[in-house]
């Protein structure tokens, strides 16, 4: 349910770029005191082309609809809007608080992410009961039309469900992979759960990142029939919760127990899944370990980027995460980490990705 995309930048020039981590200052160990296992026995090179441009803001961006804003929900959509404008630096730097896009009646606080790309997001959820959804929404896609009147707005309403994407006019939405350039930046969703509840989300993209890059094939191979995606992933990404949704958060959920009793099912398309001690001290906790082996490194990066994508919506929004490069311990194989962090260090996620190899971490300590 990624959607995404800039287009408010001219093109300069390129380099190439090595690292993919935002800033190497974010990095942080993930040793627990012993010695790590290989996560992968293969070697990649990994490069990116690394895009500079140059924006007008004051000439291109949306018309502002401040002055026309009538209530706190539409301003906080205009300073949402603003903020992706200039790539979240203030909300990235905590120099500006988070917003919220909460109603009288409905509470829908928001937190800062990163794309398996790089580019940062704003993502806003609540589970709320369906009449209150019904009624954030029609206000929510007010506020945003009022904020961005030259947008173009693609509304499917399935039933009771609202699935929107946003931008300028012949964006198109974003699927698991991405965002790139000329993929529409905002995407709200309204979906209906069975138990008559409703989850919401609001999914803001940069406007301007320098990862925000075109689409290019993955290799330069020639052309072959489409292929079906990795078992578990969608092609066109999900709306809901589809089953490997399901597995993915019983097994994020039985992080709260150290996965004590029986152990999460195994995962769609895993070729093992199994719980392990974070270390030999017996307190220390425990991990729950994935692993995958795909036919090709673009089915592995497929792969990667829908683990990211869906374990982004599953995080608490008080969870931090980046993407970074690093170094297998033991076999000195490079590697691409994308982590998530529980504020008071007691849980976190890895996913890891080599070649045509795949790795989900989610480790509970004591």
């Amino acid at each position: 349910m990624v959607r995404i995309r800039s287009w408010f930048f001219m093109p300069l020039g390129a380099c190439t770029f090595v690292s993919l981590t935002p800033s190497p200052s974010e990095a942080h160990s993930l040793s627990t005191g012993q010695s790590r296992p290989a996560r992968f026995g293969v070697h990649i090179h990994m490069k990116r082309t690394y895009a500079y441009f140059l924006f007008a803001p004051f000439f291109l961006l949306p018309v502002s609809a401040r002055a026309q804003c009538k209530d706190q929900l539409c301003s906080n959509v205009q300073n949402i809007l603003d903020s992706a404008a200039v790539d979240f630096r203030g909300y990235t730097a905590h120099t500006i608080p988070l917003p919220e896009v909460s109603t009288e009646s409905t509470k829908v606080p928001c937190a800062m992410s990163t794309w398996a790309n790089n580019v940062p997001m704003l993502i806003c959820y609540a589970q709320v009961p369906l009449g209150n959804a019904t009624n954030w929404y029609a206000r929510a896609i007010e506020a945003l039309k009022l904020s961005s009147p030259s947008w173009h707005f693609t509304i499917k309403t399935p039933g009771d469900n609202r699935y929107v994407d946003a931008g300028p006019p012949d964006c198109e939405p974003t699927p698991t992979e991405g965002p790139y350039i000329g993929q529409c930046p905002l995407h709200l969703e309204v979906s209906k759960q069975p138990d008559g509840s409703a989850k919401i989300y609001l999914i803001v993209n940069s406007f301007i990142s320098p990862y925000l890059l075109h689409h290019t094939p993955l290799s330069r191979t020639p052309a072959k029939p489409a292929q079906s995606a990795p078992e578990g992933v969608s092609p066109s990404g999900t709306s809901g919760c589809d089953e490997f949704c399901q597995a993915l958060k019983k097994a994020f959920e039985a992080r709260t127990t150290s996965f004590a009793g029986a152990p999460p099912a195994k995962l769609p398309g895993a070729k093992d899944c199994l719980v392990k001690k974070v270390s030999a001290t017996a307190d220390a906790g425990s991990k729950f370990i994935c692993y995958w082996q795909e036919a090709s490194a673009s089915a592995a990066e497929t792969r990667f980027r829908d683990l990211v994508a869906r374990l982004q919506i599953l995080l608490p929004s008080d969870w931090s995460s980046h993407q970074e490069n690093e170094l297998d311990e033991q076999t000195g194989a490079p590697l691409i980490a994308w982590r998530a962090d529980e504020p008071a260090a007691k849980y976190d996620v890895r996913v890891y990705v080599s070649a045509e190899a795949v790795a989900l971490h989610i480790t509970a300590r004591k």
